[in-house]
């Protein structure tokens, strides 16, 4: 039933506005990452360039700097309305980044050499030549992994993506917080083998482009609806992941644990809290989400017909234009006028009226899809929101005419099913709003509705000529 379905999906459904403005936000992102990673790959192929270079920029090997580049390459490749070349592209990139992580990670694990950490540019003044931290690698490796299946909607994959992207998160915090709390072995194995700031904050800013990219899809949509609760979580966030660390900072000197020392204790403690306080907004988000669709469904549902009521449909409608909009898809408004409701309350009663509006919500919700916007909006006008053309609508329109006729033959009834119908389709080149196509559907059905009377009358006039 359209008026279940759509409540339900509403609190969850993207703000377009917070998804445009977090497009702005991700693009700026990964060109902040290409253009860090990209000096440094071309200071480590130009060592004249190097010299111009601050201190500690060899921290981020040629290998992690490249990485970055790959991530940020496939990140903007997946985005929404890309051809499948593009989508192919970033997984090719994706891959890349799991052979060259994977290798890196076999090395820490192993101590075997294979040579490609040096590859592209020498590296003499580290103990490792060339080798990104082991925490690097295994970032890259569940960034590479996510990238591969960045469009996954199937349950199963689209949880694995998502379990994927969370480990990630608390990998990007335990290396912060081991920069906070100096546990040093939290990022790197030695002074020049390790995850350095630059290369830290370039993470941070992946990892905030793909839980973005998540968000639009996966659990993490909450953070992105419209609900209530998914408002209280963006505000809430930034609190639960850095609390913890201000709390955790402030006691660090006076926190001891027997089996960590301090600094160790404190960057742990602050990871965990930060997570667990991560999950549980989630959580609150989704909770508070239910409640709103209960309350929504009591306020925009009509309790005769079980669809929705004008507020309901003007609040749907509105945000299915602006989704309209922002694919460059189709959309259609049917407005239905029933006739002769009055003749049926004012003969048989005002029980046989209530019966023939709840007879065409049935009739409106077996013939249209549980994605389309189905209402009625006043006494006896019901209107149905299509993301189709008008062709697609007049389809529709001609198997709902059909199940009519087949209703008043069944017989049962003292009155006859009849209704008026005009519609108006989005055009796609003019910026016409929702009330707008909701008044063209409008005056078309009253065009046929007038039609339908001088026919009648024609019809009657002809009759008494010929007695």
């Amino acid at each position: 039933m359209p008026t279940a379905d759509s409540l339900k999906i509403f609190s969850s459904r993207p703000d377009l506005k917070i998804l445009d403005r977090l497009a702005s936000m991700q693009m700026v992102s990964l060109v902040l990452v290409t253009l860090t990673a990209g000096t440094v790959l071309c200071a480590w192929l130009i060592p004249a360039l190097a010299k111009l270079l601050p201190h500690g920029w060899s921290l981020m090997k040629i290998n992690t700097a490249l990485c970055l580049l790959l991530g940020a390459g496939s990140l903007a490749l997946s985005r929404n309305r890309q051809t499948s070349r593009h989508l192919m592209l970033g997984r090719v990139f994706a891959g890349a980044i799991v052979v060259i992580s994977g290798s890196v990670l076999l090395e820490h694990l192993t101590g075997w050499t294979s040579g490609i950490d040096t590859l592209l540019a020498a590296d003499p003044t580290s103990s490792m030549s060339g080798r990104m931290a082991l925490q690097t690698s295994v970032f890259f490796i569940l960034l590479g992994t996510t990238l591969l299946f960045v469009r996954a909607r199937k349950s199963q994959i689209s949880n694995m993506v998502d379990m994927l992207t969370v480990a990630m998160v608390v990998l990007t915090l335990v290396i912060l917080a081991g920069y906070c709390f100096g546990a040093a072995r939290f990022f790197g194995e030695s002074a020049d083998t390790r995850t350095s700031p630059h290369t830290l904050a370039c993470m941070a800013l992946l990892v905030f482009v793909k839980v973005g990219r998540r968000a639009e899809s996966g659990h993490f949509s909450v953070l992105l609806g419209i609900g209530i609760g998914s408002r209280i979580a963006r505000t809430v966030m930034p609190f639960a992941l850095l609390l913890p660390f201000l709390m955790v900072s402030g006691s660090a000197y006076t926190t001891r644990q027997g089996w960590l020392s301090a600094p160790y204790a404190a960057a742990l403690s602050a990871s965990v809290i930060s997570i667990a306080l991560f999950g549980l907004v989630i959580l609150m988000a989704g909770r508070i989400n239910e409640l709103e669709c209960d309350l929504r469904d009591m306020s925009l549902t009509d309790e005769l017909t079980g669809v929705l009521n004008r507020r309901g449909f003007n609040l749907l409608g509105e945000q299915a234009v602006l989704q309209a909009r922002r694919d460059r898809s189709p959309l259609t408004v049917l407005f239905f006028d029933l006739d002769g409701l009055k003749q049926v309350n004012d003969s048989f009663g005002h029980e046989a009226g209530s019966c023939f509006l709840v007879d065409v919500a049935t009739l409106l919700r077996n013939t249209f899809r549980g994605s389309d916007i189905v209402a009625r909006i006043g006494g006896d006008e019901f209107a149905v929101v299509m993301h189709d053309d008008l062709a697609k609508a007049r389809i529709a329109m001609s198997r709902m005419d059909e199940s009519t006729v087949a209703m008043n033959r069944n017989g049962g009834r003292c009155y006859p099913i009849s209704y008026s119908v005009g519609e108006a389709s989005r055009d796609l080149a003019e910026d016409e709003s929702f009330d707008q196509l909701v008044a063209r559907a409008d005056s078309m059905m009253y065009a046929e509705k007038h039609s339908k009377r001088w026919h009648a009358r024609h019809r009657t006039t002809v009759r008494e000529i010929r007695v």
